[in-house]
């Protein structure tokens, strides 16, 4: 019986620890996080509003744009995409992202 009660504890022990999160090997930075989620919220917006006015008379599809945005960055397409699901596992550091990104595009507005 008691060795039924300590493999018990330790089965309930090994299974509360976190495993530490494996961080990619080329993260982005904040600074650089931002931008990209900066320049996809406007990415995204513009091709939702041709869709809305008709004006979907090309072949491309929005990856194809992502690819071509990327291609002027410092890191690729998918080194933001390895980012991302990092950073979506600490929702307060999304939070503070998506706060910086508002608040970008809301000076943009102010600056047209």
């Amino acid at each position: 019986m008691y060795r039924l009660f300590v493999f018990i504890l330790l089965v309930v022990f090994f299974s509360c620890n976190q495993k530490a999160e494996k961080k990619p090997k080329h993260l982005l930075s904040d600074i650089q996080m931002i931008d990209a989620l900066t320049e996809i919220h406007l990415l995204e917006s513009a091709v939702k509003l041709n869709l809305i006015e008709g004006l979907k008379n090309d072949s491309l599809n929005i990856r194809d744009y992502y690819e071509a945005l990327f291609d002027t960055k410092p890191y690729s397409y998918k080194e933001f995409q390895e980012s991302f699901t990092y950073f979506t596992k600490s929702p307060s550091q999304m939070e503070v992202f998506l706060d910086s990104v508002l608040i970008r595009v809301q000076l943009m507005e102010l600056e047209n």
